[in-house]
């Protein structure tokens, strides 16, 4: 049997019973997913992201409660698992630059992005910097203050981005990464449409090219690099022809780059769009039932053979085949049991 590792990400506030990230193994033949294991027991884990150096999470809590930034080695590591304390509040996004030196924790309610140096090893060594957001948006209920929300380094360039949905913002920097030296100020920043709230977005692999998923306004904005500006290109809706809910959550690229998945939470349900080879404009194509409510998060395998969904509501994940000739999905009708999985992400 091929099987692939899988790790995923929970909330377990109550009335959840899950304890910690948790691993499965997706069986490659069939989709079935196997019984699952508690790797590490720890508070609100609701993001996880895999390195070669091991799995990195952090505790969704309050300041009071001292959330953390958690290296958890892989299973042959001679090192053991560290944490470092992340100055803000209920921090929902990590993320790792491409030569495994820094890590980015971004949290939602404070409105900042925590820095952090690692080692060699892939341990966790200091927070270096914190950038504070400042400003609102439109929406009384959602905008009264920054949300960070994601941040990402940038394969081919020392340079990140910042996700704010509160104010509405992209912001790209640089940073030295020899002297460990991260600009406070951006360079460059792009406001989005009054109240879209922008959540996250992904790259192609030429990074000329983003696309940024809307939760509040639930549409998709392309956006594009030229001359080394980025500028908003074009705007479509992630679920055309459905009511809306202010719920858009996470997006993905295919390997091959040809087509693009949003998890929309208030439908439940997963909208594939074609990529146009020559002119890179979306077109919607169909949309998939999760087999579960409130898909926070999901996974396209690297081989783009397989989408797995976790189901924050319905405390279920749920695998799809995926056709990598038109990129429709098709449910397998496997569904594992955890309570409230929130991220899900296949180990490196």
């Amino acid at each position: 049997m091929k099987i692939l590792p899988l790790t995923i990400g929970c909330y377990t506030d109550t009335p959840s019973k899950s304890q910690g990230v948790y691993q499965t193994q997706l069986d490659l033949e069939t989709g079935k997913l196997l019984p699952l294991e508690l790797i590490t027991e720890c508070n609100n884990p609701s993001f996880v992201t895999a390195t070669k150096s091991g799995v990195y999470t952090a505790s969704e809590v309050e300041q009071k409660k001292q959330p953390q930034l958690i290296h958890i080695p892989n299973v042959d590591s001679p090192i053991s698992s560290n944490t470092s304390l992340i100055s803000g509040d209920h921090p929902c996004h990590i993320a790792i630059d491409p030569h495994n030196k820094f890590a980015i924790t971004s949290q939602y309610s404070s409105g900042t992005f925590d820095i952090f140096s690692l080692n060699i090893n892939g341990s966790i060594d200091k927070r270096l910097k914190t950038l504070k957001m400042f400003g609102s948006g439109p929406n009384k209920e959602r905008q009264t203050s920054p949300h960070a929300h994601q941040s990402l380094f940038l394969q081919n360039s020392p340079q990140f981005v910042t996700v704010d949905l509160g104010t509405d913002r992209i912001n790209f920097y640089c940073f030295d990464e020899e002297q460990e030296e991260f600009l406070d100020e951006p360079m460059q920043s792009i406001k989005v449409p009054a109240g879209n709230g922008p959540r996250h977005l992904i790259f192609n692999k030429a990074e000329d090219r983003a696309y940024v998923i809307c939760e509040l306004s639930e549409t998709i904005l392309i956006l594009e690099k030229t001359l080394g500006r980025w500028s908003i290109k074009d705007e479509v809706d992630a679920l055309p022809n459905m009511e809306k809910g202010e719920a858009a959550a996470a997006i993905k690229l295919s390997p091959d780059e040809q087509f693009l998945y949003v998890s929309c939470r208030h439908q439940s349900r997963i909208s594939s769009f074609k990529i146009d080879s020559e002119t890179e404009k979306l077109t919607f194509v169909n949309s998939y039932d999760t087999e579960g409510k409130f898909p926070r998060d999901f996974h396209v395998t690297d081989d783009g053979q397989w989408l797995i969904a976790a189901n924050q509501h319905s405390n279920n994940i749920t695998s799809f085949k995926r056709n990598t000739e038109d990129g429709s999905l098709t449910y397998t009708g496997y569904s594992l049991d955890l309570d409230s999985p929130v991220c899900v992400t296949q180990q490196q």
